[in-house]
């Protein structure tokens, strides 16, 4: 790649990244990982503006040459990464299940679940609706945003939607993927029981390896749908979260 297109290239990045992150930002997450993308928008951007501004000069070719093969190494390899994390989300699970286990996550303030949230719990209520016999575990706390516990939010989601009190537990005091987990698992009082774990389509691939890791057996995943637009987003928070749970040993 010569020097005038890596500089263009670089700055092409920057600024598809900064504006993807301002989309982000909008969303009102919960979360500040939009600061990542504005973070590799002014790397990228800002590397790509200077080669294109300054004179050539060894030093010059030298920043830019190193941040154009980190960029396209680091596609590579989320790249990569994200396609295996995806690849969990096209196995099917089998039917009529003992329980299902719905991962928690962000309640607006008006105590309605989020949009991720709602595709959660979405594709649970479908299964159950096609498996009555099959319980179901609504797992999360309450964080410092959140009006209410998310498994609260979650089981009143569920019951409106038709599925009977009866058949929902509520676990309301984890605070991480971990916990959902180990705390859901604890209110279920049969060793042989067959579960189910509902989460995103992005987060499936880590949550299945927490659960093996956890020793839970007996176990299969239900992906939930996901917005296309935030995927890019989702996948990349993923790609760095598994490193951060490989290296934690909590996968």
């Amino acid at each position: 790649m010569r020097g005038g297109v890596m500089g263009v290239f670089l700055l092409v990045v920057g600024i598809i990244c900064i504006v993807y992150g301002a989309t982000i930002m909008l969303t009102w997450s919960g979360t500040a990982f939009f600061l990542v993308w504005y973070a590799l928008g002014i790397i990228c951007g800002g590397t790509g503006a200077l080669a294109l501004a300054l004179p050539d000069s060894t030093v010059v070719r030298g920043i830019r040459n190193a941040v154009c093969c980190l960029t396209i190494c680091g596609i590579a390899i989320v790249s990569i990464m994200s396609a295996v994390i995806m690849r969990e989300a096209y196995r099917t699970p089998p039917r009529d299940l003992d329980y299902l286990i719905v991962l928690g996550a962000q309640v607006r303030p008006s105590g309605k679940p989020s949009e991720v949230l709602r595709y959660r719990l979405a594709a649970a209520r479908d299964y159950l609706d096609e498996n009555p016999r099959t319980r179901v575990v609504v797992s999360g706390g309450q964080g410092p945003n959140e009006p209410c516990p998310e498994g609260e939010a979650m089981a009143r989601w569920l019951e409106r939607a038709g599925v009977d009190a009866e058949r929902i537990i509520v676990e309301s005091a984890s605070k991480t993927t971990v916990e959902n987990l180990q705390n859901s698992r604890a209110l279920i009082d049969d060793d042989d029981a067959r579960i189910g774990i509902v989460t995103n389509n992005f987060h499936l691939f880590r949550a299945m390896r927490m659960a093996e890791r956890l020793g839970i057996e007996h176990v299969w995943g239900i992906p939930a749908h996901s917005t296309p637009w935030y995927l890019p987003n989702n996948l990349l928070r993923e790609c760095l979260a598994l490193v951060k749970a490989a290296i934690g040993g909590t996968i």
